[in-house]
């Protein structure tokens, strides 16, 4: 038979409030084991926002069969972060998810170009020097070239699964009879 002990329960309390707000909270949370206090400056995640520790106030309070060690956490906002444009970096457009479009591309990958994506992409380049409507399946085909480059300069035998693949499918070969 167990007997619960007769003595004061501590619980630590960690108050995470608004920013410029002394009443309004955006975090509460309670543990049996004190919380690592923070120290102005630090940043911290609550409510869906990111907050800067500006003052940190302790205090205790006495319940019934209780003490609460509360660390009051008083906070600003930061400033978001605004995303720059660089001059030399053009966006690449969203490509076609679909995975028939990408199947498509590996065979052309494979039996257009020989396994060369540095070909298709100069190909592609050239296209678009000569094109002035913006072919959007030609932004769609430019980005999965350069990803599929990028895969295969870190993993030159990706080629051989990419062929065997291509060589097991036949409607390649119907086309071409």
């Amino acid at each position: 038979m167990r007997v619960k002990p007769s003595g004061f329960r501590h619980l630590y309390v960690l108050l995470i409030y608004f920013p410029r707000s002394r009443t309004r909270l955006a975090a509460r949370r309670a543990s049996r084991r004190p919380f690592p206090p923070p120290a102005p400056g630090d940043v911290l995640r609550a409510a869906r926002r990111t907050l800067a520790v500006h003052a940190i106030a302790e205090r205790v309070e006495h319940h019934a069969g209780r003490v609460e060690h509360i660390l009051d956490v008083f906070t600003r906002a930061l400033p978001r972060r605004r995303v720059r444009s660089v001059s030399n970096v053009i966006a690449m457009p969203a490509g076609d998810d679909l995975v028939v479009a990408q199947f498509i591309r590996y065979h052309v990958l494979v039996r257009v170009f020989d396994g060369d994506a540095d070909a298709w992409l100069a190909q592609l380049r050239a296209q678009a020097a000569g094109d002035s409507q913006g072919d959007s399946h030609g932004a769609s085909d430019a980005r999965f070239v350069h990803w599929i480059r990028a895969r295969l300069r870190r993993d030159p035998a990706l080629l051989l699964s990419i062929r065997r693949m291509v060589d097991a499918t036949p409607f390649w070969r119907a086309a071409d009879a």
